[in-house]
């Protein structure tokens, strides 16, 4: 009975925490869900049937890795550049999966997975904020209830958006929302250290490369973008190191 007693309240510390982070997560909620709204009325206007559509954002669940490949798609380019450019615009996962390892690695590998799947940027950034003292269990809830219902509020924005365009003006041209999405987003990201030379270097290429054929312009941005931080974040400490 001890035992049944100790199981009932370690339930009720998770669920209480996993309601917790659930409250946290409602601001990154909202974004998300416009957010996925806009993806879903691009990915119908990129040319993608509705069941497309819809697979895409269950499947792919990654807003920018869906909205660098759509044009990619319509373009008619390689299978190769199409998963080449998902892949770089999905980097900052690996570095998110390091920064999980110790409080996930335990899990069971179904719920690991699962766990991987449902990751989003503004619940784990949450996430990293939460004292690290918790045990295993509890960061475990913490993490579903700052992410869960943020994965949740795609889903839904992503079906509107979806079923907005298939039902009521499949023939206008909506694609360039997706466009602006990602420049709200990478607005609000301007605050981060190294953005501007990220920014003004990947914006360089794209329009150096603007009518390079299969997209080639938009790839090497990509990369431009990803070495950019990188180099200057080592000649950061290199430059540290000498002093």
């Amino acid at each position: 009975m001890a035992e049944a007693a100790a199981k009932r309240r370690v339930a009720a510390v998770r669920r209480a925490r996993f309601i917790h982070a659930a409250r946290l997560s409602i601001p990154g909620m909202t974004g998300t869900f416009i957010w996925g709204v806009i993806t879903g009325v691009a990915m119908v206007q990129s040319g993608l049937s509705v069941a497309q559509a819809i697979g895409m954002t269950l499947i792919v669940f990654s807003g920018t890795a869906q909205l660098a490949a759509l044009p990619l798609m319509a373009s008619g380019a390689s299978f190769l550049l199409i998963g080449f450019t998902t892949l770089l615009t999905s980097l900052r996962f690996m570095v998110y999966s390091a920064s999980l390892s110790r409080d996930l690695s335990k899990l069971h590998p179904r719920l690991r997975a699962f766990a991987g799947y449902i990751t989003t940027d503004s619940g784990l950034a949450v996430y990293q904020t939460l004292p690290a003292n918790a045990r295993r269990a509890q960061r475990t809830a913490l993490f579903m209830g700052l992410n869960l219902p943020v994965w949740a509020a795609w889903q839904v924005g992503s079906l509107i958006g979806i079923a907005a365009v298939a039902i009521s003006a499949p023939e206008r041209d909506l694609a360039y929302l997706g466009t602006l999405a990602v420049l709200a987003l990478v607005a609000q990201a301007m605050r981060i250290r190294f953005a501007w030379p990220v920014v003004a270097v990947a914006a360089l290429v794209a329009l150096v490369g603007v009518a390079w054929p299969h997209r080639a312009g938009m790839l090497l941005a990509v990369m431009g973008g990803v070495a950019v931080p990188l180099a200057l974040e080592s000649w950061s400490r290199a430059w540290m190191s000498s002093r």
